[in-house]
């Protein structure tokens, strides 16, 4: 009945053995965002605490955890309920285990929660079973047995009825191998009587065949009952039922692979984004232009670009996709494809973005993503600089030997909202020492600890009193200035910084 898989990783540095258990949402798939409706960003270093429908439930996962994993254990197992932005409920099976530091400790947890079913019948159902399946597992016992010496059981307690579906008495009289699926050492290791080198055995495992024919995984457990000679007598022991402990084991190693070759993946994907982007600034004769990107993730939905349309002439773009992570990033490739292509046929910036939506809008429309974008283009030799705007915050433009700017706009639709869009063109005239400040929202939207905005204020007040500098020390100023903001050293956003500074002008 499960319709998504939950993966999720709790942070618990810092844990003391017998100190206070409050684990942080370290990471999180893409399932996670769907089911919960929250972002990446609000979902990591958010209290694992408050994704619990309620006060019971976290502290019924928070004693489970310490019982299977803080006091020894690998991994454990419980169901129990979570709620999503909206207060949902959502019914899960939460299946989780360690991941331990090269020198022993235990550094966080990863979780992987199956959907058991959101009919609330069914939840209310179990709610009201709840406490019956408690007192039920508390009266069950293990399987309880005594073998001859030679394997040969002599009595089973009524577990084995619980564990094989046999009757005690059906399984007394048969040896230890009928029961197994498949030849394996024997737990009594073949003893036979006078051998006086026999001794206790713990936790073996063993598959034996249920009475319905599926397989049955446990540890066995025993000690030897010697006469005063010394001579064995018989064997007593126990069985233990692990095959959800397997089954839970199983799951959590596939989710360990899972999450690696995601990992992998998403760095060749960097590699691959990287390597789409300028490699360094672009100078011609009375002009420089730099460019800067951070992703929030190890892929990003920012994008910037420029190159030389001839000799004289320059074109820069800057872009936001909505959204982190890989579908944005796939559409930041598609993007730059698009825009190559179309650069060859128009030479107008408004004409651009136009052929540009056309071609996007089918591929955005269906994916519930849309693209912000600013394009310009500036001639050294006229200082004519022409722009359209595509819904993108707009670029500082500040004057050279000044202290003031002013933005620069255009009227136009963020791509991948209408399919038929037109958008409007206008012009500046750039003199030697004027810049162009392009930026993404990551930069204004950028927070301090308590929450506060870095904004345009701030940020064209950073701009204006360094616009002296060149493109690419304006650029580390502005990311120091963030840095230091912030106080952290990874973004909530796509961090992304265009400067185009006239130098001088070339004159025919």
């Amino acid at each position: 009945m499960a319709d998504f898989d939950l993966i999720f990783q709790l942070s618990v540095k810092g844990f003391q053995p017998r100190g206070e258990f409050s684990p942080m949402i370290a990471g999180i798939n893409a399932s996670c965002q769907e089911v919960f409706d929250y972002s990446i960003e609000e979902m990591v270093g958010k209290p694992v605490q408050s994704i619990f429908f309620d006060e019971q439930h976290y502290q019924k996962f928070h004693m489970s955890v310490r019982k299977h994993l803080l006091d020894g254990g690998t991994a454990g197992r419980i169901n129990t309920e979570l709620r999503n932005r909206q207060g949902k409920r959502i019914g899960v099976a939460l299946v989780f285990t360690a991941i331990y530091g090269i020198e022993g400790n235990l550094q966080g947890i990863v979780c992987v929660a199956r959907d058991i079913g959101a009919d609330s019948r069914v939840e209310q159902a179990l709610q009201q079973s709840e406490e019956r399946f408690r007192q039920m597992a508390e009266l069950s016992s293990e399987w309880l047995w005594e073998q001859d010496a030679l394997g040969r059981y002599l009595y089973n307690s009524p577990g084995v009825s619980r564990i094989l579906g046999y009757a005690p008495e059906e399984v007394t009289g048969k040896f230890h191998s009928d029961l197994l699926t498949e030849p394996v050492d024997e737990c009594v290791a073949e003893v036979q009587p006078g051998n006086s080198k026999v001794t206790r055995f713990f936790g073996l495992p063993n598959q034996y065949l249920h009475r319905d024919g599926h397989l049955i995984s446990t540890e066995s457990s025993g000690i030897p009952i010697l006469d005063a000679n010394g001579i064995l007598i018989k064997w007593r022991g126990v069985d233990r039922d692990v095959t959800e402990k397997r089954r839970v084991e199983e799951e959590v190693r596939r989710a360990h692979i899972k999450l690696a070759v995601a990992q992998h993946e998403m760095k060749i994907a960097r590699r691959i984004q990287e390597s789409l982007l300028p490699a360094g600034p672009l100078i011609i004769p009375g002009v420089q232009v730099n460019g800067y990107w951070v992703p929030a993730d190890q892929v990003g939905g920012d994008y910037f670009d420029y190159f030389c349309r001839d000799s004289d002439t320059v074109d820069v773009v800057i872009a936001d996709v909505s959204g982190h992570a890989v579908g944005p990033a796939l559409f930041m490739v598609e993007t730059r494809s698009a825009l190559r292509t179309q650069t060859h046929m128009v030479s107008e910036p408004g004409e651009t973005l136009f052929l540009l939506n056309s071609f996007l809008y089918d591929d955005l429309s269906q994916s519930d993503h849309f693209i912000s974008m600013f394009y310009l283009q500036y001639c050294s030799e006229t200082g004519r600089m022409s722009y359209a705007n595509a819904g993108h915050n707009s670029p500082l433009l500040v004057r050279g030997g000044t202290r003031s700017w002013q933005p620069i706009d255009a009227e136009g639709l963020v791509l991948g909202v209408k399919d038929v869009v037109c958008f409007e063109q206008k012009e500046e005239t750039l003199e030697p020492g004027d810049l162009v400040f392009l930026y993404t929202d990551g930069v204004t939207e950028a927070q301090a600890p308590e929450g506060e905005f870095f904004g345009m204020q701030r940020l064209s007040r950073v701009v204006t009193e360094n616009a002296h500098l060149s493109g690419e020390e304006l650029i580390s100023v502005c990311a120091g200035e963030l840095n230091n903001f912030r106080q952290k050293k990874t973004f909530d956003d796509d961090l992304t910084m265009v400067v185009l500074k006239v130098l001088e002008r070339t004159i025919k």
